[in-house]
C-alpha cells in the first residue's frame, strides 16, 4: 500500500504542520524552567548571570521575529519555518559542547531565534490556510503550544531525576525537531508563496501605519497581563498570604489549566460573538475577576486562576484580526507587530518589577488591572479604524435603461 503524496499537499496536511510546529515550540521552549538550576550549578554562575542569559535569549527571539516577517514575504514561509527548525536543532545539539557559559548564552540566542522564526512562520501560515473561522483555528493552533508547554517540563524533570545531565535534555529533544523537518519537507505550501514578491511591504510603510501601532499597544498590554500573571502569581500569594511554594504553584497550575481550556474552547465563542466584542468582554471579565480576587482576599484566590481562561484567547485572536485587516503582506505586518510587542513586553516587565520593589508585590500584581483597562481603551480606538469587520455601504439600485 503506497502513501499518497498528494495528501501532503492538502490544506489538512498544512494544518498538521501548523499544529505540530506550535507543539514543538511549546515543548522545547519550556524546558528551560527545569534545566536552569542544573545549568547554574554546572557553570557556578549567579542568578544575575542566569538573568543575562535569558535576556540574550529574548534578544534572539526579538531579532528573529522582526527579520522573520520580512523573510517570510520575500523567501516564503516554508523556508522561515525550516530555518527555525535548523536553529533549534543546532542549538539543542550544541548544548553537548557548551564548555563555557558565554558559549551557552550564544546557543540560547540561536535557540530563541529559532522560536522567533516559528512564531512568525506559523502565525503567517495561519493567514494563508485559515481563511474561514480564523479565530477558532488560531486559538486551536496556540492550544497545541499549551500542550507542548505542559509536556516539556514533565519530560525534562523525568530526564533529570533519571540522572541525565541538563545538556542531554536538549540534545534528545532535537530528535523531535528532526521528525518535524521530515514532515515539513513533505508539505507543499500555498501557491501564493510562489508570488511572495508581490506580498511585501517596506518596513517604513508598515511602521508608518497608525493602525499597526494600535495593534502593538493593545496586544502588548494584554501580553503583559498574560505573562505577568503567570510570572508573579506565586510571588503575590507568597508575599501577601504567606503561602508556601507548593500551594502557590497549585494555583498557578490551575491558571494554566484554565488557560489551556480557553485556547481549546474560546475560539468557538469568538466566532459566534465577534472578534472585537469577544476580546472586549473577556478583558472586562479579567478585570472583574481580579477585583473580586483582591476584594475577597485568600478565599478569592481561585478567581486569579480563572482569569487564565479569558486571557488565553487574546493573542491568537489578534493574530487572526491581523490576517483579516492586512490580507496583503501579512507576514511583514505580523513580524513587525510580534517584534514590537516583544520589545514592549520586555520594557513593561521591568516596569512591573520596579513597581513591586517600590510599592510592594501586591501593587505590582494589581497593576495588571490597570494595563487591562488601558488595553480596552486602545481597543476601542483601534476598532474605529478596522475595516474587516465593517459592513459595506449599500449600493444604490438603478434600473437598466430601456
Amino acid at each position: 500500500m503506497f502513501v499518497n503524496l498528494q495528501h501532503h499537499r492538502s490544506p489538512a496536511f498544512l494544518v498538521v504542520v501548523a499544529f505540530g510546529s506550535m507543539l514543538l515550540f511549546g515543548f522545547v521552549e519550556n524546558l528551560k524552567g527545569a534545566v536552569i538550576p542544573p545549568i547554574r550549578d554546572s557553570f557556578e554562575v549567579s542568578y544575575a548571570s542566569i538573568g543575562l542569559m535569558l535576556f540574550i535569549g529574548s534578544a534572539g527571539y526579538l531579532s528573529a521575529t522582526f527579520l522573520g516577517g520580512l523573510a517570510g514575504d520575500r523567501y516564503g514561509l516554508k523556508r522561515v519555518i525550516g530555518v527555525g527548525y535548523a536553529f533549534i536543532s543546532l542549538a539543542a545539539v550544541g548544548m553537548l559542547a557548551a564548555s563555557s557559559f558565554p558559549l551557552l548564552c550564544a546557543l540560547m540566542y540561536l535557540l530563541n531565534a529559532g522560536f522567533g522564526c516559528l512564531e512568525v512562520g506559523v502565525n503567517s501560515l495561519g493567514a494563508r490556510i485559515f481563511v474561514r473561522n480564523s479565530a477558532l483555528m488560531m486559538n486551536l493552533t496556540h492550544f497545541f503550544y499549551g500542550v507542548g508547554s505542559m509536556a516539556g517540563p514533565e519530560y525534562a524533570a523525568r530526564m533529570l531525576v533519571g540522572g541525565q545531565p541538563w545538556s542531554h535534555v536538549y540534545a534528545l529533544a532535537a530528535i523531535v525537531v528532526l521528525v518535524a523537518f521530515i514532515v515539513l519537507g513533505l508539505a507543499r505550501f500555498p501557491s501564493a508563496e510562489e508570488h511572495h514578491a508581490q506580498q511585501r511591504l517596506p518596513i517604513r510603510q508598515v511602521a508608518s501605519n497608525p493602525k499597526v501601532w494600535l495593534f502593538v499597544l493593545v496586544i502588548g498590554l494584554l501580553v503583559v497581563v498574560e505573562i505577568g500573571t503567570g510570572n508573579w502569581l506565586v510571588s503575590y500569594l507568597g508575599g501577601t498570604y504567606g503561602m508556601g511554594e507548593g500551594e502557590s504553584a497549585q494555583w498557578l497550575s490551575l491558571f494554566f489549566l484554565f488557560f489551556t481550556l480557553g485556547r481549546l474552547f474560546g475560539g468557538y465563542i469568538i466566532e459566534r460573538v465577534g472578534y472585537v466584542r469577544s476580546i472586549g468582554v473577556f478583558i472586562i471579565a479579567v478585570v472583574a475577576l481580579d477585583v473580586g480576587g483582591f476584594a475577597l482576599g485568600r478565599p478569592g484566590v481561585i478567581l486569579f486562576s480563572l482569569t487564565g481562561f479569558f486571557i488565553s484567547i487574546m493573542y491568537p485572536t489578534f493574530m487572526a484580526m491581523i490576517m483579516k485587516e492586512f490580507p496583503v503582506a501579512t507576514s511583514s505586518v505580523m513580524g513587525f507587530v510580534i517584534a514590537a510587542v516583544a520589545a514592549f513586553g520586555m520594557l513593561m516587565n521591568w516596569v512591573v518589577g520596579q513597581t513591586s520593589d517600590l510599592l510592594g508585590v501586591a501593587a505590582g500584581f494589581g497593576s495588571f488591572m490597570l494595563y487591562a483597562i488601558l488595553a480596552l481603551a486602545f481597543l476601542m480606538v483601534l476598532n474605529r479604524r478596522l475595516t474587516f469587520n465593517k459592513k459595506p455601504a449599500p449600493v444604490a439600485y438603478s434600473s437598466p435603461a430601456n
